[in-house]
């Protein structure tokens, strides 16, 4: 009996420490978005945006997250800005403005090469292989195309509480992955993207709290000064650089043909060059 129940007990933490598909758990995610913090977090995200970022070039914009954010999206100025969902059960309770397209972020609906803009929030973290999620990601975007990657810092106050309230509580919020700026850098740059820039941000504690949406606290406002790298999240800006073989192609010079001043003209060559008139 103790056995079975040390082994029970064993199997439920590392259940709980398990980070599920993204499909399965959206609604749930969704949820802990509309409150304080999520929004918190979303408007902190959409505020740097709108400062850094919003005048991207391009005609494409694509938009992975954990849920649709018409707002965030509506501060660039790309044509076509679309969303794809992750859950496809949530598709039918948005406006098709919204939602493009319900898949599975590793499995994109998109032909390679085509999107301008990337912007991607806390998807990776949330998915089974960010790995994957980031190939795909990487293969859908065109060169010279900007991808802008938004993070959960491991190092921040939602990182560090991550593992006790998994443990704890084992809410689906908390079952992400932990990733190191140093790591997605190199992951990035295996894909040919090459990073410009990374900001932080949102650095109050990871608590429903009313007042953070309303106005900057004055530690929030010394943050964004000193650009402290401890927030809850990391932005990274990075750009899709194609390599290209160096060839040895030799050019070769065509004597000049007619000249434009006269019907018919003598070719000009080094050896023989023309007489004056």
């Amino acid at each position: 009996m103790p056995k079975n129940f040390l082994r029970r007990r064993s199997k439920l933490i590392l259940d709980r420490l398990k980070v599920d598909d993204l499909g399965s758990s959206a609604n749930d995610l969704e949820n802990w978005l509309n409150r304080d913090f999520g929004r918190y977090l979303l408007q902190q995200e959409k505020r740097l945006l709108e400062q850094k970022y919003s005048q991207l070039p391009g005609y494409r914009l694509m938009h992975l997250g954990l849920a649709p954010n018409p707002q965030t999206v509506d501060c660039f100025k790309q044509l076509h800005r679309f969303y794809i969902h992750s859950n496809p059960q949530s598709s039918s309770d948005l406006p098709s403005s919204s939602l493009s397209a319900s898949s599975n972020y590793a499995e994109l609906p998109l032909p390679s090469e085509v999107v301008d803009v990337a912007l991607v929030q806390h998807a990776v973290e949330y998915s089974v292989s960010p790995k994957a999620v980031l190939a795909e990601i990487s293969r859908v975007v065109a060169p010279g195309g900007h991808l802008l990657l938004c993070l959960f810092n491991p190092y921040g106050p939602r990182g560090a509480a991550k593992f006790p309230m998994q443990l704890v509580t084992g809410r689906p919020e908390y079952r992400f992955h932990n990733l190191r700026k140093g790591r997605v850098i190199d992951w990035l740059s295996l894909l040919n993207f090459q990073v410009l820039e990374i900001d932080h941000g949102a650095y109050n504690l990871s608590l429903d709290r009313p007042n953070w949406l309303e106005a900057d606290s004055r530690w929030e406002k010394i943050a964004q000064k000193i650009r402290f790298p401890l927030g809850n999240f990391y932005m990274i800006h990075a750009v899709k650089r194609e390599l290209r073989g160096i060839g040895n192609r030799s050019h070769l010079w065509r004597p000049a043909g007619t000249n434009g001043y006269r019907s018919t003209g003598s070719k000009l060559s080094r050896k023989n060059p023309s007489k004056p008139l």
